[in-house]
């Protein structure tokens, strides 16, 4: 078989991506940062693994899609949030990719206050059985920067 249908069956039967991982968690950050943005909850679970844990400091941990669905409903209650992420490094580990950086953004709370905030964090995305990668291990902590 040539290497292009070797390609296309890959892409059309398995969903296979033509991105590396890296590029794959890249792309899913983009669309978290625009869905947060929208306030989309749907958007934001969409690209989460059913077995997601997420380390906020000074919070109680978060598991699973219901725990991520409370954390963004809490934050968009708490005010529009809009943000991006400063990538620093990545690794890719078996079928994890995993990129770590700073996400810089800023909070306008209900009374029109804008609060800057700046967090380290380490992203850990895996491929489902579906052959999405989606976010599978979140850490954040505040940054000095």
């Amino acid at each position: 078989m040539k290497p292009i249908a070797i390609f296309l069956v890959c892409l059309l039967a398995f969903g296979c991506s033509p991105r590396s991982p890296v590029e794959d968690a890249k792309a899913v950050i983009t669309a978290h940062e625009n869905f947060v943005a929208s306030e989309n909850l749907d958007g934001i679970l969409s690209n989460t693994a059913d077995d997601i844990v997420v380390l906020v400091s000074g919070m109680p941990l978060i598991k699973g899609k219901q725990g991520v669905r409370d954390f963004y409903a809490g934050m968009f209650k708490a005010g529009k949030s809009q943000f991006i992420h400063e990538y620093q490094g990545s690794d890719v580990v078996g079928d994890a990719a995993i990129l770590y950086g700073t996400a810089k953004g800023s909070l306008t709370k209900p009374d029109s206050t804008v609060v800057q905030f700046a967090n380290n964090f380490i992203l850990a995305f895996r491929y489902q059985a579906d052959g999405k990668i989606k976010f599978w291990r979140v850490a954040f902590a505040p940054s000095s920067q």
